[in-house]
């Protein structure tokens, strides 16, 4: 029984940040179409759960070891307590490949980690981009709008004389900025995402290039509002 870890872990769930599933795929199927789905890479959990999972006393130990003959990946949750659960992850008998190794090792850790934690990933597409993505694609098959020339499918070209030139800024920038907020200037999600909001963007994927220097610009503000003598009061 770990009653004492059960409770830690129960109370740093409910203080999780939303943990955005930052990667997309596409995998072709045998019939010619595409499984397209989204997950949150290993570095978008731990940089989400690491800080609270450390405020109440709980860590995570990834360690290979060689489990009734197998070679696995062990992750453990361990409580300052001294009880901790485990998660098993097999890893590949041969394994001459490093490189293909080291991939095993981070599909299991992420595996692990959120079998361990029972977290689930937040698609960082909100409701609004989903029904503007279906109005294109409902105009693109009534022949109101065409493909774009370059063969990207999955994009849909609107009307030109309505084209919006400034382009969005890239993942590593989104993660450099969720980075720069939670690591860096210790803000909570809510400040980061009201700041956003400010500058006319529903969420960080809706940053645009021109806006991106500014909203860091004014997130810093905000850290030194919160730590100034007059924010304490």
């Amino acid at each position: 029984m770990t009653p004492q870890l059960n409770l830690a872990l129960a109370k740093a769930k409910a203080q999780f940040p939303a943990i955005l599933a930052n990667r997309n795929v596409k995998i072709p199927t045998k019939a010619g179409r595409e499984i397209n789905f989204t997950y949150a890479e290993l570095e978008e959990i731990a940089q989400a759960v690491t800080p609270t999972l450390s405020s109440n006393g709980l860590v995570i130990v990834h360690q290979m070891q060689f489990v009734e003959n197998k070679f696995c990946l062990v992750s453990t949750l361990r409580h300052e307590s001294g009880e901790q659960i485990e998660s098993f992850y097999p890893l590949p008998a041969g394994f001459n490949d490093a490189k293909e190794l080291g991939i095993q090792i981070t599909y299991g850790r992420r595996y692990n980690t959120i079998c361990l934690l029972d977290i689930t990933a937040v698609n960082s597409h909100n409701w609004e981009e989903t029904k503007r993505y279906l109005a294109r694609e409902i105009k693109q098959e009534a022949g109101f709008i065409e493909k774009p020339s370059n063969n990207r499918d999955s994009l849909v070209l609107p009307n030109p004389t309505r084209v919006n030139t400034v382009e969005r800024i890239s993942e590593p920038q989104i993660r450099n900025l969720w980075a720069i907020a939670r690591g860096e200037l210790k803000l909570k999600d809510d400040v980061t995402k009201n700041v956003i909001l400010g500058f006319g963007c529903q969420s960080s994927q809706e940053i645009t290039t021109d806006r991106y220097e500014a909203i860091i610009k004014e997130l810093r503000q905000s850290a030194k509002q919160t730590l100034s003598p007059a924010a304490t009061k």
